[in-house]
């Protein structure tokens, strides 16, 4: 792999948020000592307050179980988006949507079982909370975490 390939691989990772700011740094300096050129001066690496609001992540619904109760016909549905978070309850006749941006949660909590979690997310607003049962513990951590990051950027 080439040093153009190896420079993508690692700004896409650091765009993913799998590398800190940090870390993209010291592999960007370590790949370019290798080749023999001169890291890029400090200025041109540090971070500017529009960077991390420029930073899009991947939508991704999550589901709860249909092993959970309420759930067997029509689980709850969280997508993860760039603006916030939509929360879709179904019904036999319709469905309830509600989205939410992620300077609006307030708070988030996890009760974790055995396998699966109960998330409930509270917002700063005038909705009520949001509880979604039945989520595989796994996908409650990595929603938690996508908030949590979220909410540090937009800061």
């Amino acid at each position: 792999m080439n040093l153009t390939d190896e420079l993508r691989n690692l700004s896409e990772l650091h765009q993913r948020g799998q590398l800190t700011d940090a870390e993209f740094t010291n592999a960007k300096a370590q790949l370019l000592a290798q080749e023999g050129r001169p890291p890029p001066a400090p200025e041109s690496f540090a971070p500017t307050s529009a960077a991390p609001a420029a930073v899009r992540i991947k939508e991704k619904t999550y589901r709860s179980s249909r092993w959970s109760s309420g759930n067997l016909f029509f689980p709850d549905r969280l997508t993860i988006a760039n603006d916030g978070i939509v929360f879709r309850k179904g019904a036999l006749f319709g469905s309830n949507e509600e989205h939410i941006s992620y300077r609006a949660i307030a708070s988030f909590r996890i009760k974790n079982g055995i396998f699966l979690s109960n998330v409930n997310v509270e917002t700063s607003g005038g909705s009520q909370p949001i509880f979604i049962n039945g989520l595989w513990k796994s996908a409650a951590r990595e929603i938690q975490e996508v908030i949590r990051l979220r909410q540090g950027n937009a800061a």
